[in-house]
């Protein structure tokens, strides 16, 4: 008789830091998520021992947090990969299979809301100059692709701003893992002050520089180890951004990952597809069974033991029901496999990953197909209301980014004031369009569209001006060809009626 072997209970170690009975949220309690908070600024800033309290608790509390998210998105999943997580029986296959649902879901949701370059425009003419000048000089479209993947990846992200030694003003991202804000009592959480404290090594020995902005200056520490955290003041230098010039993006107050809460949708995936791969595996091992009359007292333990590792079994002689003894038999036993149980159990978590997340599996056949504009947007109608709450803690960030950058501006007598004017930020959704039905539908509705416009639509134009200045060469070309005809071809004509009429002459003399 087979052995009945369960799927879908990877067997983990019951002693590991990480096992099926604790998830993620359990493991990442609110207090790796909180914001640092003060009265004022002083009240940390000039007591070093609060601050070196606080950068400790980041680093070693917050961090951990940070980290595993961004393993999950590289495919190094703590749930299945935990070395305390073993299959209890060490001679059986042990397969680690990790799936980074976390990357799907970061991928779709970046490419959505940042694939299309983010429109800012202000009523002010000045403000705009100096934003189109700013986004150019800073690769703008690249940096807030990239905040708004480490703002749905760790459920915040953080932007730097600084004025270079040749007095350009830059943008750049500072790392969720060195960077934090401290913000006040107030309702309106006013930033206080920004530390960044790089951590870098030499040798075995992990160094860190620390480096706090208030609204007003930047004070900076000497170097020293980050196992003995030492501020001594290096020095101070004033600032004009008029505010602390590092900005924190978050998708909302709860600064959740976008791919958080199905981290543990994820853990049971990988090991339901570990358990399939280890079973499959174990499956070409079958073990032989010999029933005979064999003397079973002569093997120790130890034996037994061998026995199983070379997938060997020997069985005495049973009793069968008339009383004569069953006969000698040799067969191999197999393990048996809920294939279908097994499959059916993963496509559903699958399916809930993509459902809690509400981004769309897009291998999904019910998502392909002919299918017309209106049904997608339905498809996509959970994922949208997802982005636009991202989409107006991102504009936050935007505003206070330019309104920074106008007090610099206005400092250095660059601009006449620090006013934006109704700035309009813009998102455009990143989705393919059914550009030619709804063109069709426009046009037999009696609307008129120009060649530049067309051609705006043409994946193969590239420069459209200069595509309208070729169509009309050549159409200054084709009328003054068609004047030379007329004109030439008349005189053709003439010509052979001269000959045709001289010759008729000489036919009569």
């Amino acid at each position: 008789m087979g052995e009945m072997l369960k799927v879908n209970e990877f067997e983990h170690g019951t002693d590991g830091p990480y096992d099926v009975s604790r998830s993620f949220q359990q493991l990442y309690g609110p207090e790796t998520n909180y914001s640092y908070r003060a009265d004022n600024a002083e009240e940390i800033l000039n007591d070093t021992g609060k601050l070196i309290a606080m950068i400790y608790d980041h680093c070693h509390v917050q961090c951990p947090r940070l980290a595993a998210l961004d393993d999950y998105m590289k495919a190094r999943n703590n749930g299945i990969y935990n070395d305390e997580c073993r299959r209890i029986e060490k001679e059986r296959a042990d397969y680690r299979a990790a799936h980074n649902f976390a990357k799907i879901i970061n991928v779709f949701d970046v490419g959505y809301n940042t694939g299309v370059p983010i429109k800012k425009v202000s009523d002010i003419e000045q403000i705009n100059k100096f934003i189109t000048e700013y986004d150019r000089d800073n690769d703008i479209e690249a940096l807030d692709g990239e905040l708004w993947r480490d703002m749905k990846k760790y459920g915040r992200a953080y932007e730097l701003q600084y004025r270079n030694e040749k007095d350009q003003d830059r943008s750049v991202i500072s790392n969720v893992f060195e960077t934090f804000v401290c913000y006040g009592t107030d309702v309106e959480r006013t930033p206080l002050f920004a530390v960044r404290y790089p951590i870098y090594r030499i040798g075995s020995q992990e160094r860190v520089r620390v480096s706090v902005y208030t609204d007003n200056e930047i004070i900076t520490y000497k170097t020293c180890q980050i196992a003995s955290l030492k501020l001594e003041e290096e020095k101070r230098e004033f600032h004009q951004w008029g505010e602390v010039p590092i900005t924190e993006y978050s998708p909302d107050r709860y600064r959740m990952s976008g791919y958080e809460d199905v981290i543990p949708m994820i853990d049971l995936y990988d090991a339901a597809q570990s358990d399939t791969a280890n079973y499959m595996s174990d499956l070409n091992e079958a073990t032989l069974v010999i029933t005979g009359d064999l003397n079973l007292q002569k093997y120790s333990v130890s034996d037994l033991a061998e026995m199983k590792k070379a997938n060997l079994l020997l069985l005495a002689n049973g009793i069968n029901p008339d009383g004569s003894k069953s006969q000698t038999d040799a067969k191999y036993v197999y393990k048996q496999y809920d294939v279908n149980g097994a499959e059916a159990y993963k496509d559903r978590l699958q399916k809930d990953i993509h459902k809690i997340s509400f981004v769309p599996d897009l291998t999904d056949d019910s998502f392909s197909g002919t299918q017309s504009g209106e049904a997608m947007k339905y498809k996509l109608f959970g994922f949208q209301q997802m982005a636009k709450t991202g989409q107006r803690g991102f504009k936050r960030g935007l505003i206070r980014r330019y309104r920074l950058l106008m007090n610099i501006k206005n400092f250095a007598n660059e601009a006449d004031n620090t006013d934006l004017g109704n700035l309009t930020i813009t998102f455009t959704p990143n989705l393919p369009k059914a550009i030619l039905e709804e063109l069709k539908a426009l046009v037999d509705a009696g609307m008129e569209v120009s060649q530049e416009t067309l051609m705006g639509l043409a994946s193969f134009i590239e420069d459209i001006q200069a595509e309208l200045e070729r169509i009309q060469n050549e159409k200054e070309k084709e009328q003054d060809d068609a004047v030379m005809k007329q004109m030439f071809g008349g005189m053709e004509n003439e010509q052979s009626g001269v000959l045709e009429e001289t010759g008729d002459g000489a036919e009569e003399a």
